[in-house]
């Protein structure tokens, strides 16, 4: 009796398309280069207030690098945590047609997108395992995911609210080319982050303080 009227849910639910990990990773990188852009943007602004404030009075010179790291978590925190609340699509997940949604199909709130942040961080710590999660998934979820109860959705999927809701995946079984995938991005991103931080962040430094200099 409770599998039939499992089952009676199930047909009656409203199905909604959950997008795959190919278009989510898309919209990741695509989200990435855009955090980054004005992560420098605020990152020199914070240098140069450092500058004009501290370097002629005790000739102390910004910790690029510091400023960097901490100005990167402020932007992606502010961009990722307003745009799920707000509309549940970031620049690239607009573009690519991607919409964060919670478990009853609506916008997440301030507080469930700051937890799907923190679930971020922890799907990255142990080499993007967490994000990898979303492939294999069968409700496509990662861990961060799976921590708000969100989804992410096709941005032209119409739901009602009044329904019951029932998420289904869009894209066929994974294969293991994501696998592959992720071996390259595990491998690739950090070395990249690095030597942007240890090549990019003297540079910067270098050149303003030739321009306070003059």
């Amino acid at each position: 009796m409770k599998n039939n009227d499992s089952m009676q849910m199930s047909s009656d639910a409203q199905k909604i398309p959950v997008v795959g990990f190919g278009r989510r990773l898309a919209a990741a990188l695509i989200d990435g280069l855009i955090i980054l852009f004005f992560a420098f943007g605020v990152s020199l602004g914070v240098i140069l207030l450092w500058g004009y404030l501290n370097t002629y009075a005790r000739n102390e010179p910004a910790p690029v690098e510091t400023v960097l790291v901490i100005c990167g978590l402020i932007v992606s925190f502010v961009y990722y945590v307003g745009f799920w609340s707000k509309s549940g699509q970031t620049i690239a997940k607009t573009v690519l047609g991607i919409t964060v949604v919670g478990s009853d199909g609506k916008p997440l709130s301030v507080g469930k997108a700051i937890l799907r942040y923190i679930g971020y961080m922890i799907s990255a710590i142990p080499l993007s395992l967490g994000f990898l999660w979303i492939a294999f998934d069968k409700k496509r979820q990662g861990w961060h995911d799976k921590i708000a109860s969100s989804y992410a959705i096709d941005g032209d999927a119409d739901i009602y609210y009044d329904e019951n809701i029932e998420f289904m995946p869009v894209d066929s079984k994974p294969g293991w080319i994501w696998l592959a995938i992720w071996f390259i991005l595990v491998m690739v991103a950090p070395t990249a982050l690095l030597s942007s931080l240890f090549i990019l962040g003297p540079t910067l430094a270098r050149m303003i303080t030739g321009f306070l200099g003059n």
